[in-house]
């Protein structure tokens, strides 16, 4: 439901009308009431005039509450879907950190450290090498399955290209952005310019002209 017809229903309700109380009274047409109110049309000119002095609506103030919600919708959503949030974009990138840390990094650092005392003991940052490697075999796994890495998938979101709008899911591309996405891990930056970017895009996201959204 629109930002108007929300408002004309909520009011109407506040007031104990119900919709035929309406049409009568402002001598607008039943239907077109229902089709406001279920946002299958926008009420304007005369029409809304005549709703807004029953409701006792300010019809500016109304008005001023579209244009905001309509700039705010605008600037959420792009190609037809919705901008995945900075929250779920760190949470999706904390989780599946978690889950390949528990289920590939850590046994493959104990198999070539041979113990725990091994690993412990041992230099078990891991390498550019690693991370581009790693980073490029899983974006060319996952990209084709998910439209995005794992932590797209649990959180229900996907990658898309930024101009076209069109899925991000080629092996080829899903691998370039991965491997940069981990070898950028190193540093602090391409997660900070996350929280001030317009299109809660990384660094990584722009090299590649790509989108996070919800699918």
């Amino acid at each position: 439901m629109n930002s108007i017809g929300k408002k004309i229903s909520a009011a109407r309700k506040l007031k104990g009308l119900t919709q035929e109380t309406l049409a009568e009274l402002s001598k607008v047409n039943l239907r077109t009431i229902q089709r406001i109110e279920n946002n299958e049309s926008t009420a304007r000119g005369k029409t809304l005039l005549l709703i807004c002095e029953v409701l006792d609506i300010d019809i500016e103030e109304l008005l001023r509450e579209q244009v905001t919600h309509v700039e705010s919708f605008n600037k959420n959503n792009v190609h037809g879907f919705k901008l995945a949030s900075k929250g779920s974009r760190f949470l999706a990138n904390i989780v599946e950190t978690l889950i390949y840390t528990v289920t590939i990094y850590i046994p493959y650092i104990l198999a070539i450290r041979g113990s725990l005392k091994g690993y412990l003991n041992g230099n078990n940052s891991p390498t550019f090498e690693f991370a581009a490697v790693f980073g490029l075999i899983v974006g060319a796994i996952c990209y084709p399955l998910f439209t995005g890495n794992l932590g797209h998938r649990i959180f229900g979101l996907k990658v898309i290209h930024e101009k076209t709008g069109e899925d991000f899911n080629k092996a080829a591309d899903g691998g370039i952005r991965e491997l940069i996405k981990g070898v950028f891990s190193f540093f602090i930056i391409p997660i900070i310019w996350l929280l001030w970017d317009d299109k809660n895009q990384n660094l990584y996201d722009k090299l590649t002209k790509t989108l996070v959204v919800e699918k």
